[in-house]
């Protein structure tokens, strides 16, 4: 009886969770609305063609402007979409995003419609992370709940920025990867489209972790992941179908070499100051983090989730911080808060 009574009452707190979610994510849109579901017009492609992210060795333009990193994807997208190579306007990140921000610009004159979608894969991401890392509901809908007050959430979600979409296929990998390995395909496309959304240090970097992981749990075979890096390097291939005949070693170099001599960072650490010197929550959970890191109960898959935080902070020690890179780390960090306030329940209890 008292089985069915626990059940019941854990059913019950999911459905609130459940509700609370869907109606905080609806308030979120509508208090959004305006920037949302904004217009596009031609305005963004005439300031784009005299900004800083035309090369211009002719010095041909005049009055060049300096616009924000949301007109820039949101303009290439464009130019993208209507059929200009992705290796001649802003090289310097991969296109698939901005590709979407493109072909909704065209076809449904908004631009960040994919945002939305992409926000709500993402709460049922960190929701099947709770479930299959910590198998407990409560934790994986906690942790989505959590997500939707922070202001990174709002940040990533509102703009348009390519971090959001890029943190949606990375997490898509991980569970595709860890509970589903013999989805060998899509674990390529999803590590593909991860690798062609943005920049892609973060995504080697969880690829090794990945990797590791799989090695101390003894769970990973050789020649399926490398049936996986070929379909993830035929799937970035193909985002930049426009360019062919296309060399893209040739490419990837160029980009490094312009991230290196572009790389504005002047002092080793500038993120930690930023992280925990910003929004106030985000101390709080790293030190949970890290005590739920020592917690004596930690399976090896729970304590993936809590080192991941730690090594990506460090990582990211070495470059310019923006807050919005927040967003890769914030999914585990929240479910580190989660899992700690569901065991100290169940402790108290």
């Amino acid at each position: 009886m008292n089985f069915f009574k626990l059940k019941k009452t854990s059913n019950l707190i999911n459905f609130v969770l459940i509700t609370a979610i869907i109606i905080i994510f609806g308030l979120f849109i509508n208090s959004n609305r305006h920037k949302i579901f904004m217009s596009f017009n031609q305005s963004y492609i005439d300031k784009y063609m005299i900004s800083q992210d035309i090369l211009d060795t002719e010095d041909r333009i005049k009055n060049r402007i300096f616009i924000s990193d949301e007109d820039i994807y949101i303009a290439s997208g464009y130019l993208y979409a209507k059929g200009s190579s992705p290796v001649d306007y802003n090289f310097q990140h991969p296109p698939f995003i901005k590709y979407l921000f493109g072909l909704y610009s065209i076809y449904f004159n908004l631009p960040l419609l994919p945002n939305i979608i992409f926000a709500i894969i993402l709460l049922f991401e960190i929701f099947l992370l709770g479930k299959l890392f910590f198998k407990s509901e409560l934790v994986g809908l906690l942790g989505s709940l959590f997500i939707l007050f922070d202001p990174i959430f709002k940040e990533v979600t509102i703009y348009g920025l390519l971090d959001l979409g890029q943190i949606v296929f990375v997490l898509g990998f991980l569970i595709i990867s860890i509970f589903y390995q013999k989805k060998l395909i899509l674990q390529g496309i999803l590590l593909g489209l991860a690798t062609a959304s943005k920049f892609y240090t973060p995504v080697i970097l969880l690829l090794m972790m990945v990797y590791v992981y799989k090695l101390i749990s003894r769970k990973i075979n050789i020649k399926n992941e490398f049936i996986v890096l070929f379909f993830s390097s035929i799937t970035f291939y193909l985002c930049y179908w426009k360019a062919w005949p296309y060399n893209i070693f040739y490419h990837q170099a160029k980009i490094f070499k312009f991230m290196i001599d572009h790389n504005q960072a002047t002092n080793w650490g500038g993120v930690l100051n930023m992280f925990f010197g910003g929004y106030f929550v985000w101390s709080i959970l790293f030190i949970t983090n890290l005590f739920m890191l020592f917690n004596k109960r930690n399976s090896i898959s729970q304590k993936f989730i809590y080192i991941i935080p730690i090594v990506y902070l460090f990582i990211m020690t070495f470059q310019l911080p923006f807050t919005r890179y927040f967003i890769m780390i914030l999914p585990f960090l929240y479910l580190s808060l989660a899992n700690f306030i569901v065991l100290k329940f169940n402790y108290e209890k």
